[in-house]
């Protein structure tokens, strides 16, 4: 779950207000860099000229943006923290725990900028630069340091608001024994692993070396218990990878490793993908993207009986293709689908369920940014990938739509008799989304035949949503504010996360993990499938209880190279790790998507919406079936790719 909270404190409110501004510089950045990005494709076209290494200068650019924007994340509070057990945790517990997270989270960004500040002076002093236009590195590091340094800052002003709240928040409601068990499990790992390594680091390190799947089983049970006690998940997985690394190479190198990796992977030309299709997906939703697509979608769909709930599944595949996110699709259809759908009558356990179920959508049809964190983790393509989650996610809609047609075969009663949506309204709605469908076609098309490169796409997508918005008349300055707003807090959580994966990553590869998972595996004597739908099982568990941006940070470094191993595409476990996760988001306990729309419907009982989506959730079963029984689903398009 995304936590954002706002201190109360004059002093942090002054930090938010000057990172704020600091960020919407750094976002404005990006965009004008997307502007030139654009400008060099319309030049390579037109003129047959482009600018020089435009890659190496975007680089530097972007990544000292995206850095920016950590400080105002960090005022923001925007982290990414799993709350299974928030309910069963007291307030006295959560101020503490909170505090903890605020001081590692400080400690986090201070060593990044400690460590970047000593690479740029290392390469200063040996004369780095850059290949072609030959520009030196060291103030490229030691800006990204600098605002590393500031966020550093904004998390230690964050923690002495929290010792303050915790110092006076008064006993009410005791934790469970389960969230006291796991704190003291905490206490007790990392304070044995402190009080040893000091008193004898050499025989820890030496412990680690002999026995090195106890070490990662211990790394697992601090991750888990950490996540589970709401812990940041950057800091925690940054802080066990850091912990694992020290031991095998050394602080200094573990150090260096960390701040390297983070900033080699801001450097990497690929980097400004995510925030691009972010801001993309932000101007969208400002132009009124989502009313265009639903429109289309009721007007084709109307006259057929249920046909407000077709309308909706394929307007969140639409606007999915927008804004590459399930919750925030869930959400932005559920404002505007739900109450129209309860005026005319539909039950609210299919109304629910089409929206929630239409949502996990969102994250599949690309651009999608969980696809992009998966590429950018295993070091894949991004354009490869989008391109192989396009039949798989016209499988999901045609599942959902047969899913709806069954479900009021079953119970005619679901739905109103008749319904308006005259097909008079098409040629209006066709017109209203023509923008939007040209926006898609040209960023997913260009990818497919090799027109652009992903970081191109993406600014072809960001700068034609920004000027759709801006031909609409929509973007005043709260509107540029807001998009603004949104795209620093997701970019600041996601590159927090990544930066935590980069060392965990690290320190799991080092320890030989993934090699001795599938010598593990390998000894068991079940063929890869069975291994395969074992890994399905676990992910659908994980998917109803976890973000699918913290399932991909936890699980990748480990599960990719067994997957791997066992002779499969990265393509097609990409696509289907993505699938099986999304289906988690409305399974029951826990879903995510489900709560969202318990949220938008104050008077829908929670077990009438997860009622509701039993059906989809075998849709979404016979969806993996077929991608497992079938891999071409998802490697075929790619195979044709330019």
């Amino acid at each position: 779950m995304q936590s954002k909270e706002s201190n109360a404190g004059p002093v942090a409110r002054a930090m938010e207000q000057v990172t704020g501004l600091v960020a919407v510089i750094a976002v404005g950045g990006i965009l004008a860099g997307a502007v030139i990005v654009v400008g060099d494709v319309l030049a390579r076209w037109l003129f047959g000229t482009a600018i020089v290494a435009l890659n190496e200068i975007m680089s530097g650019v972007f990544a000292v943006a995206v850095a920016a924007t950590l400080p105002a994340g960090a005022a923001r509070r925007v982290n990414l923290r799993i709350d299974l057990l928030g309910a069963q945790t007291g307030p006295r517990m959560t101020a503490w725990l909170t505090l903890i997270g605020s001081l590692m989270l400080a400690g986090f960004f201070a060593l990044l900028a400690w460590r970047l500040s000593v690479l740029g002076l290392r390469y200063h002093v040996q004369g780095r630069a850059t290949s072609i236009w030959n520009w030196p590195l060291a103030p490229t590091y030691f800006a990204i340091a600098g605002f590393m340094a500031l966020a550093a800052l904004v998390q230690l002003v964050n923690a002495a608001e929290d010792l303050r709240r915790a110092l006076s928040t008064r006993r009410g409601a005791g934790s469970s024994p389960v969230v006291i068990l796991l704190a003291v499990a905490l206490a007790l790992l990392a304070g044995g692993g402190l009080i040893w390594g000091w008193a004898d680091f050499a025989g820890l390190a030496g412990w680690a070396g002999a026995h090195p799947a106890a070490a990662v089983g211990l790394a697992f049970a601090v991750l888990w218990i950490g996540v589970l006690l709401q812990l940041p998940l950057a800091t925690v997985t940054a802080a066990i990878g850091l912990a694992g690394t020290l031991l095998y190479l050394g602080g200094s190198t573990a150090g260096n490793v960390f701040a390297g990796d983070s900033a080699d992977f801001l450097r990497d030309p690929q980097v400004a993908t995510l925030p691009l299709f972010l801001i993309m997906g932000a101007f969208a939703v400002a132009a009124g993207v989502s009313d265009d697509l639903f429109r289309v979608a009721q007007a084709l769909l109307g006259r057929v009986r249920g046909g407000l709930a077709y309308a909706t599944v394929a307007g969140c595949a639409g606007f999915g293709a927008v804004s590459g996110n399930s919750v925030a699709t869930s959400a932005t259809f559920g404002r505007l689908a739900l109450p129209e759908m309860t005026r005319r009558g539909y039950a609210p356990a299919l109304s629910s369920a089409t929206v929630a179920a239409g949502g996990t959508l969102g994250a599949l049809v690309p651009p999608s940014g969980v696809i992009i964190l998966f590429a950018l983790l295993t070091e894949e393509s991004i354009a490869a990938l989008f391109v192989a989650a396009m039949v798989p996610a016209l499988l999901a809609l045609l599942l959902y739509f047969a899913t709806i047609w069954l479900t009021i075969r079953l119970n005619p009663d679901l739905v109103p008799r008749a319904e308006t949506g005259a097909r008079s309204d098409l040629i209006p709605a066709l017109t209203g989304a023509f923008p939007v469908i040209v926006l898609f076609a040209v960023v997913i098309g260009g990818l497919y035949g090799g027109l652009f490169t992903a970081t191109e796409s993406a600014a072809v997508g960001a700068v034609g949503a920004f000027l759709l918005a801006l031909a609409r008349g929509r973007l005043n300055r709260s509107a540029l504010l807001r998009v603004f707003s949104e795209t620093t807090a997701s970019t600041a959580m996601i590159y927090a996360l990544i930066f935590g994966a980069l060392i965990f990553s690290f320190f799991i590869n080092l320890g030989g993990t993934p090699q001795m998972v599938t010598d593990w595996i390998g000894g068991i004597e079940a063929r890869p499938i069975v291994i395969l739908f074992v890994l399905i099982l676990f992910y659908l568990l994980l998917g109803s209880v976890m973000d699918s941006f913290a399932v991909m940070v936890i699980t990748v470094p480990v599960v990719t190279p067994l997957v791997l191993d066992l002779g499969y595409d990265i393509l097609f476990w990409g696509v289907l790790m993505l699938v099986v996760v999304e289906t988690g988001m409305i399974t029951p306990p826990f879903g995510m998507n489900l709560f969202v729309l318990k949220a938008l419907q104050k008077d829908v009982n929670l077990g009438t919406v997860m009622r509701g989506v039993v059906p989809f959730i075998l849709a979404d079963l016979v969806k993996i079936v077929l991608l497992v029984a079938v891999p071409a689903l998802s490697l075929w398009l790619p195979s044709t790719m330019n």
